[in-house]
């Protein structure tokens, strides 16, 4: 089947397909390109001085016809499934799926048929009815919009689309700050339970003490509780001391991290401590904070006894369920307080006491303090 030419086509035809096809920038591109006179003329005039060039075969109706028959040659696929002579029916009845209306225009009446005068007709009329209630819709947006020209609806419609989606995302965000808080909430709230029931213990202690109290001798006993007192400030005072002379002296025992490669557990053992093989026996072991980039090394040691070993950083940032997840996982946990957070060290500590679980909290995060601390607790079970 032969394709016609554009200067085939009605001209009611040709003026459908250029004011569909172009807008008033891209009359004034194609009139300049082919020197025709538009500096100061209307687009009405520009389009009906390409309509009529069409009318007959030259120079400007030669390049609109390859323009368009580029344009709208990616639709020749999708409309192959589409008879000729109804594809003027698919614009009226508005299925013509994703491609432009100037585009089924141009195949219904480009190729030669036996009803080309029909089809031509059909589609001046379908678009010529579609036009009418174009400018209907124009008028409808212009009387509703008196601040905002009709042309820009589309742009404000796009715009408000970019920002329903960007909305979108920070709700996403929010929702999933909000499950959060909601996670810390519940966590506050049983602790606060906890608070309550051991401030309840705490008042009965108190009663307690002050019955045990009156029956001791009362206001005399006071000032034996003061002599107390002052003794216990004076050796809290010297365990001050000797606390910080054991941590002194650790930190001087620690290694470099470069060292610590190098570092061969069994070495780490005490002289009287050698002649006791340390089998830890597929134990699992947890090791809580810490230092992150001696992880490997924590690692090394645990399996080089035997053992299975688990780590968590210390940062609870899902409340304590990780932590008690972590201490029901495993059999033994060392948990050093240099370097922690608070809520780690609070929720191992609870964790272990109510699950029965050997718990060693370290005085520093070195690998010599976990070494030494892995052979006190095999001297203890095994003095047990």
């Amino acid at each position: 089947m032969s394709e016609r030419k554009i200067w085939e086509f009605r001209n009611q035809t040709v003026c459908t397909i250029l004011g569909l096809t172009f807008n008033e920038k891209e009359l004034h591109k194609i009139c300049k390109k082919l020197k025709l006179d538009h500096d100061r003329i209307t687009a009405h005039e520009m389009h009906a001085s390409l309509v009529q060039a069409c009318a007959t075969q030259n120079r400007t109706s030669k390049h609109l016809d390859k323009i368009l028959k580029d344009r709208f040659e990616e639709y020749r696929e999708d409309i192959k499934s589409i008879p000729q002579n109804e594809i003027y029916r698919h614009i009226e009845d508005g299925n013509g799926t994703d491609i432009p209306f100037p585009a089924l225009v141009w195949f219904a009446v480009r190729n030669q048929h036996e009803d080309i005068d029909e089809i031509e007709a059909g589609v001046y009329a379908v678009t010529h009815m579609y036009g009418h209630r174009a400018l209907r819709f124009h008028d409808a947006l212009r009387r509703a919009l008196p601040d905002s020209r009709p042309e820009y609806v589309m742009k404000e419609l796009n715009d408000a689309l970019g920002s329903n989606e960007k909305l979108q995302t920070k709700c996403k965000r929010l929702e999933w700050k909000r499950e959060q808080l909601k996670s810390k909430i519940e966590s506050i709230k049983e602790d606060r339970s906890r608070i309550n029931t051991v401030m309840e213990e705490q008042k009965q202690l108190n009663r307690q003490l002050a019955n045990d109290l009156e029956r001791l001798g009362g206001e005399s006993a006071l000032g034996q509780i003061e002599d107390m007192k002052k003794e216990m400030d004076i050796l809290t005072k010297e365990m001050k001391i000797l606390t910080d002379e054991l941590l002194e002296r650790d930190r001087t025992c620690d290694m470099t991290s470069s060292e610590l490669v190098q570092i061969d557990p069994v070495s780490e053992l005490g002289t009287e401590d050698r002649g006791m093989s340390i089998d830890l026996n597929g134990m699992r072991v947890a090791y809580v904070g810490g230092v992150k980039s001696l992880t490997p090394h924590y690692r090394e040691v645990i399996e080089s006894f035997g053992g299975t070993f688990y780590y968590h950083c210390g940062r609870c940032i899902q409340g304590r369920k990780e932590i008690e997840n972590l201490v029901d996982g495993t059999d033994i946990i060392f948990c050093p307080v240099d370097i922690n957070s608070h809520d780690a060290c609070r929720y191992v500590k609870r964790a272990c006491k109510t699950r029965n679980k050997p718990c060693h909290f370290l005085r520093s995060s070195g690998l010599s303090m976990l070494i030494r601390e892995l052979v006190s607790s095999q001297q203890y079970n095994v003095a047990r």
